[in-house]
């Protein structure tokens, strides 16, 4: 698809650290708690805090070359919405989508595009879930550059007249 008439929205690699480091963090913290609570003797507060930031940093950095691949991606262009996920992809000319919606604030936002009950699905390698008697494709966006309002936007203005607008009316 070309480039030049559209915006492709991917993950960014800083976000994710940052966010799989929280996790980390979180995880050696609730471990550490844990294993306090049963063995029932104090640590060394320096030692599992030096510990803690040592895993959590190495947990980040193998999960981000190990995972890269699996990444979200959403480019939309003019004739076409192309989404990739876990290096699967779907090409939807924008005549078939019936809607478009991001779900959820922050890094556990979701894209769900419906298409129109007529429209026989696509072949591709990103699997469509059947709701309501309509294919719809979801894609995490939580994490994805420019942020999810710029996509809400660009999907907004290039939905076909008539569809459902972009934006989620639980935000």
């Amino acid at each position: 698809m070309d480039q030049s008439n559209g915006l492709v929205f991917r993950t960014s690699a800083r976000l994710m650290f940052l966010f799989l480091l929280l996790v980390g963090l979180l995880a050696w913290a609730l471990v550490r708690a844990v294993l306090t609570l049963f063995l029932g003797k104090p640590t060394d507060l320096a030692v599992s805090v030096g510990s803690g930031v040592l895993y959590a940093v190495l947990f980040s950095g193998f999960s981000l070359l190990l995972h890269r691949g699996n990444w979200s991606a959403v480019e939309v262009a003019d004739s076409a919405l192309r989404l990739t996920e876990r290096q699967r992809t779907a090409l939807l000319p924008w005549q078939m989508i019936e809607s478009a919606t991001v779900h959820r604030p922050g890094p556990f936002a979701v894209l769900q595009v419906t298409l129109l009950p007529a429209v026989v699905a696509p072949t591709t390698t990103l699997r469509a879930r059947i709701r309501a008697g309509k294919p719809v494709y979801t894609v995490n966006v939580g994490m994805l550059r420019p942020a999810t309002d710029v996509l809400r936007a660009e999907l907004a203005r290039r939905l076909p007249p008539g569809g459902s607008s972009a934006h989620d009316p639980a935000r």
